[in-house]
């Protein structure tokens, strides 16, 4: 069952054997694993229950239903860092753009060598991913529905003989509406909330929305519980209470509001790491203007990727594309300026890109102040690297026929020519002169084999708090390099294996003992 507010008449106290906190790729995976399992499972989610018949408004509104801060968290530092963020049954994915990307091999192999990870292994991992891709649909987009912005991109890339491809997504059927990021107006993409979370409902999760969990409970070192409280979503006003007894909590609130969880309630951080390590893979994008329409809000936005220069730069080109009334203050100048470019905007084309990044922010709880705050400074290499990715862009774009690139930087409003690219290369950038944007934020309660420079093992139970367990992207050691929603997925599944043996009373051979 799903129960929102409305449903919810007087204060809650349920039993049950697994609390999860969180419905995203962590929260929903390890809840319908689980139940499918026997387990008697509870989920409680802050943000609210939505179907496709409420994702049929204006993207703004929209951002208004399922986003955290209606789309506005950010990091301060230089540059300011948009990171929007899901607060809706099924997390971000509910409103992210369905790439599904396994982790790549030298990730894995620097958590196993550097992290101490060597139970993660490959061969496992590459079971729960198939056993996920089946029962998401994913296979790479259709090129019939990709629409003209990305092969425009595609085809400039083909030409200069890089590698390229079609990204692998999540999706059934899909019609390229256009709306990713908005919440699947046909059920198409196949998130959290049309997938594993009816399926935990099914096999007799119950999932409540609309419920802020505040603490947790914790009696002789083991966690015990759930504290929290119903929200009213028009007033933001606490109303019923909730109190969860279990015998498994999963931590499974995002890789900002889990370390912020924990700070707020002083918990599981004997480590002193809790919070540190954020990486959140910033984004840079560019239009490019051709004398054709191109139409970019029509077709899938992120449906091409160009992995060219990962290998060597971890920089990933891949579509960013959103409709005209949520790009229009990315594009260059103002007044009638901008909007003379925007006349033209059926002409021009979107395309990003991201990089692994080495640079190291961190989330706090600070006293006066009800959300976390995120702190990060670009390094030097990332900016590095983010300023070659707006070359690489420019250069393909150029190629593939646009008069004009707009390369969304401080200092340079447009380039009208390929020689101005190798301008652009040589000028030094600071962090300030990108708009960064930002998708993926990890690695703020990383996993690993010591104690003392950790916040959970490899089986994601914490060091501090037995039957404390966290599933979503904190628990990363470093940055992924490309979109993480399956490795979420992969990690929540192996996790939901170790917890049934735990439940079950069965030696589970996976190791990782957290006894101290």
């Amino acid at each position: 069952m799903i129960f929102s507010y409305q449903d919810i008449h007087s204060d809650v106290k349920v039993d049950c054997d697994v609390a999860v906190i969180g419905s995203g790729a962590g929260g929903a995976v390890i809840a319908k694993e689980l139940a499918e399992m026997g387990h008697s499972v509870v989920v409680v989610e802050e943000g609210g229950y939505f179907t496709r018949k409420d994702f049929r408004c204006r993207p703004v509104e929209s951002m208004l239903l399922m986003y955290r801060d209606r789309g506005q968290t950010f990091t301060l530092g230089r540059p300011i860092c948009i990171l929007p963020l899901g607060k809706t049954v099924g997390g971000t994915t509910t409103i992210n753009s369905g790439t599904c990307l396994r982790i790549p091999p030298k990730v894995l192999k620097d958590w196993q060598e550097n992290y101490g990870l060597k139970e993660l292994g490959e061969e496992e991992l590459g079971l729960f991913y198939e056993r996920i891709e089946k029962f998401l649909y994913v296979q790479p987009a259709d090129p019939e529905v990709v629409g003209t912005n990305n092969l425009k991109f595609k085809e400039g890339a083909d030409k200069l003989g890089y590698s390229a491809g079609f990204l692998r997504r999540n999706a059934k059927e899909c019609e390229g509406s256009g709306l990713c990021a908005f919440g699947c107006p046909i059920d198409a993409k196949q998130s959290m909330n049309v997938s594993y979370i009816p399926e935990a409902s099914i096999l007799g999760a119950t999932i409540y929305a609309n419920c802020l969990a505040e603490k947790i409970a914790v009696e002789n070192g083991r966690a015990t519980g759930i504290l929290g409280h119903f929200v009213d979503p028009d007033s933001g006003r606490k109303t019923k209470s909730i109190q969860v007894g279990t015998k498994v909590v999963i931590l499974a609130a995002g890789a900002i509001y889990s370390p912020y969880f924990l700070l707020k309630n002083k918990l599981a951080n004997s480590s002193g790491q809790v919070g540190k390590h954020l990486r959140i893979h910033p984004c840079v994008g560019t239009g490019a203007l051709f004398d054709q329409d191109i139409r970019c809000w029509d077709g899938i936005p992120q449906s091409v990727y160009v992995d060219e220069f990962f290998e060597e730069e971890g920089i990933m080109l891949e579509g960013a594309v959103t409709p005209p009334d949520v790009q229009s203050n990315a594009l260059p100048y103002a007044g009638n300026e901008h909007a003379r470019l925007m006349s033209q905007f059926s002409k021009i084309a979107l395309f990003g890109s991201m990089v692994s990044d080495t640079t190291e922010g961190s989330v706090r709880a600070l006293p006066f102040y009800h959300k976390p705050t995120m702190l990060y400074d670009l390094n030097k290499d990332d900016i590095r690297r983010l300023q070659l990715s707006v070359v690489h862009l420019a250069e393909i774009w150029f190629t593939a026929g646009a008069k004009r690139v707009y390369p969304m930087l401080a200092r340079i409003p447009e380039l009208t020519s390929p020689k101005q690219v190798e301008e652009l290369k040589r000028l030094k950038l600071k962090g300030n002169d990108f708009i960064v944007t930002a998708y993926h934020p990890m690695g703020t309660c990383r996993m690993g084999s010591d104690p003392t420079k950790s916040v959970v093992n490899v089986n994601c139970e914490t060091w501090d708090v037995k039957k404390l367990f966290i599933c979503d992207a904190s628990v990363f050691p470093t940055s992924l390099g490309v979109n993480p929603q399956m490795t979420i997925m992969a990690i929540a599944t192996r996790t939901a294996a170790y917890i049934d043996g735990v439940l079950s009373n069965n030696k589970c051979n996976k190791g990782g003992d957290n006894e101290r």
